[in-house]
């Protein structure tokens, strides 16, 4: 059964202003009674309803008399009050959990190797960790994939021109294989690409339908197509065993040799 403490009085403050809806006008003495509240705390419980505007109070009257607000009245601001208390709480956790990912950054989790990334935001926030992990590797990037990784990297276009900047002024090597059918953004993606020069080697094969990233030839990252939105990633997983890496990478460059450089195709 649903009551007044559902929208934030307190068992006493109830009791004392059904206690006042049933008798309309009371001292605080006859209040006590009325309602079971004890009389070392019945002003304390007046003085929160007087607080609230749930009760009005004659100070010319000795001793003092009270009387309730109309029962709408009183609904109508307990609900006001209590959604303003419950935005003020929202917008608290909100902060926090902003504060905890900015510490946190994007972690692998716990129970399993798999980032979701269907959601805008945290696609948005695992491909800055990865361009992340693109700058700290030590040796070697290779990047495969169809519209899927050009829609992931073109959702954070910046970081990674910035990347793909420090490449040329860097020891690492980067080969990124490419479909040939892209979609329509991929043309931005390609732009790109030919900016770089020689610092990024950059191929086109026709028959490539996989999207990962390998790192260091030790951290794979593999995405998951999204069922319904072919174009776009349902989450990555993150392997790091030797023997997958190991044939993916023979697969990779025989594929590699077959494929043609992105200045050809221009």
């Amino acid at each position: 059964m649903v009551s007044f403490r559902d929208l934030g009085l307190s068992s006493y403050e109830e009791r004392v202003y059904r206690a006042l809806l049933s008798v309309r006008t009371a001292t605080a003495e006859e209040l006590s009674e009325e309602s079971g509240v004890p009389m070392g705390r019945i002003y304390d419980v007046l003085n929160g309803l007087e607080s609230r505007d749930l009760v009005h109070c004659n100070p010319e009257t000795h001793p003092r008399v009270y009387s309730p607000i109309d029962t709408e009245m009183a609904i109508d601001r307990l609900l006001r009050n209590r959604k303003r208390d419950l935005e003020v709480e929202r917008t608290r956790y909100e902060n926090v959990a902003a504060e905890l990912r900015a510490q946190l950054g994007s972690q692998p989790p716990t129970d399993g190797r798999f980032w979701e990334t269907r959601s805008r935001d945290s696609e948005i926030e695992f491909v800055h960790a990865q361009i992340k992990r693109f700058s700290d590797a030590t040796d070697e990037v290779l990047i495969v994939g169809d519209s899927v990784v050009v829609h992931q990297f073109l959702t954070v276009i910046e970081p990674l021109e910035r990347w793909l900047e420090s490449v040329a002024n860097g020891s690492i090597r980067v080969h990124i294989l490419l479909s040939e059918h892209l979609s329509d953004e991929g043309d931005q993606l390609l732009q790109l690409l030919r900016a770089t020069g020689q610092s990024v080697e950059t191929r086109l094969h026709p028959s490539v339908t996989a999207n990962f990233d390998l790192i260091d030839q030790r951290d794979l990252y593999l995405y998951v197509t999204d069922p319904f939105a072919r174009s776009r990633p349902l989450g990555t997983i993150h392997v790091t065993e030797d023997a997958l890496i190991e044939e993916l990478i023979d697969e990779f460059t025989a594929y590699w040799r077959e494929a043609e450089t992105l200045s050809e195709s221009m």
